[in-house]
Parts: C-alpha cells; structure tokens; sequence
C-alpha cells in the first residue's frame, strides 16, 4: 500500500489545526492568521516532511512555533 500524498493529507489536518490555533489565541482572526501562516511553510516545506512519519504532529509543531 502506497502513502498518501503529503499535501492531500495536510488538508485533513486543517479542523483540528484551527481548533488549535484558535485554543491558542482565543481570538478567531488571529487563529485564522496563525493557520494561514502554518500551511503556507508546511506547503513551501513539504520537501523536509518524512512521508509515512506523522504529519499532524508536524502541523501543529510549526503552528506552536509560529505562536
């Protein structure tokens, strides 16, 4: 069975990566922000993802460095 394509799987993640953001900041336009900045470098940075590794993890890793 082959892996899943990284960048199909990052919009799986998105719900939980607000919801997180948003827990984060408490305020939905920054949450917002903060998760358009996240998929911006997970997308630009998606040739340092391991693929089969756990790609939640990595978004919410770059989201609380963002923060």
């Amino acid at each position: 069975m082959s892996e899943p394509d990284p960048k199909d799987e990052l919009v799986t993640h998105l719900p939980a990566l607000r919801a997180f953001a948003l827990s984060l900041t408490r305020n939905r336009a920054t949450a917002d922000d903060m998760m358009q900045d996240t998929v911006l470098k997970a997308w630009s940075n998606m040739d340092k993802f391991t693929p089969g590794t756990n790609m939640r993890a990595w978004l919410f890793t770059i989201l609380r460095n963002n923060f």
